[in-house]
């Protein structure tokens, strides 16, 4: 795909991420977070929540050996990209049964999301591999071109759990608050998110280094921190000599209230049992599996956010919509 919205132009790097600086910190404070603050942001105002302790203590080694045996087994590596491997996991697979076992758990995570419906939609470990450069800037919503990208409820939300205490020296995870409602600058100038051509981004260009506004979430291990699907995030560098893990579940907030075809797509990802499968799930995960009777289908991808957009504005400066 043609990376039509992150030239430079004429300008120098330096130039350019001065001129996104300034402009970040003159027109993004719409839900700026500092210091203290971090703790109480909010997942619909700033598109993140902090969950402290999400795993118990006698949790975190059991998951740290389950993770290392996904990591050993023979399994398809879905999602490489550049300096952070995604390796999938299914319904069935142990981690994701022990993390959506807890009630304690899931009552959290659809208490942020202000879920109607939560249902689980797929899993992944995230390894950000020792002495790699920065994770870019990127969001994670697949499907821009949909009327439902531009609702103020989030669509989709991500569970990021961290296996080991995590800082900016290590690849800890850094976010650009009020970035699911609202564009910053920085979208004009983003590659396409999860594609390999960021591989080829100096660690000097502006979708790799720090921003105005940004935050770092304090995370410790066994903490998570829900982010909205169209959240601008990425990772500091890890100059660690030590891999950075973390697991990734992902879930819609309100299945029932989707549209047709996006629950269609959703349903056909390959972490949902198959019609073949039998489905043995705990009483917990049995109710969060989504259901659908329609027809199975998949839809456009486009991962490129607009360049302007407003959601807060409830329909100003809003990209034309099919």
């Amino acid at each position: 795909m043609t990376l039509r919205r992150y030239s430079c132009r004429e300008k120098s790097f330096a130039e350019t991420h001065k001129t996104l600086a300034i402009s970040m910190s003159n027109n993004h404070r719409l839900n700026s977070v500092s210091g203290n603050q971090v703790l109480e942001a909010d997942l619909a105002s700033h598109g993140f929540q902090v969950l402290k302790s999400f795993l118990e203590p006698w949790e975190l080694p059991i998951v740290r050996s389950l993770v290392g045996s996904v990591l050993t087994s023979s399994r398809d590596i879905s999602c490489t990209r550049p300096y952070n491997t995604l390796v999938p996991l299914r319904w069935n697979d142990a981690i994701v049964r022990l993390l959506l076992a807890s009630e304690r758990r899931v009552q959290a995570i659809a208490e942020v999301g202000r879920a109607q419906d939560l249902k689980w939609i797929s899993g992944y470990v995230s390894i950000k591999e020792p002495r790699s450069p920065a994770l870019w800037w990127h969001q994670d919503w697949w499907c821009w071109d949909h009327p439902v990208s531009y609702h103020r409820a989030p669509p989709q939300i991500s569970v990021l759990c961290y296996l080991t205490d995590t800082n900016a020296n290590n690849g800890a995870l850094r976010v650009l608050p009020g970035s699911h409602l609202k564009s910053a600058p920085i979208h004009a100038f983003l590659p396409e998110a999860h594609s390999h051509h960021a591989g080829d981004l100096e660690p000097e260009h502006i979708s790799m280094t720090d921003l105005p506004n940004q935050v770092t979430p304090p995370l410790n291990a066994g903490d998570a921190v829900v982010i909205d699907y169209r959240l601008l995030h990425g990772t500091h560098p890890n100059g660690s000599s030590t891999s950075r893990e973390c697991i990734l579940l992902s879930f819609t907030p309100s299945w029932c209230g989707l549209p047709e075809d996006i629950k269609a797509h959703l349903i056909a990802h390959p972490a949902q049992p198959s019609d073949r499968e039998r489905l043995q799930p705990t009483a917990m995960l049995e109710g969060l599996i989504p259901i659908f009777g329609g027809r199975r289908q998949d839809l456009p991808i486009n991962r490129n956010a607009p360049s302007v957009f407003d959601i807060l504005e409830r329909g100003s400066n809003r990209p034309p919509l099919r």
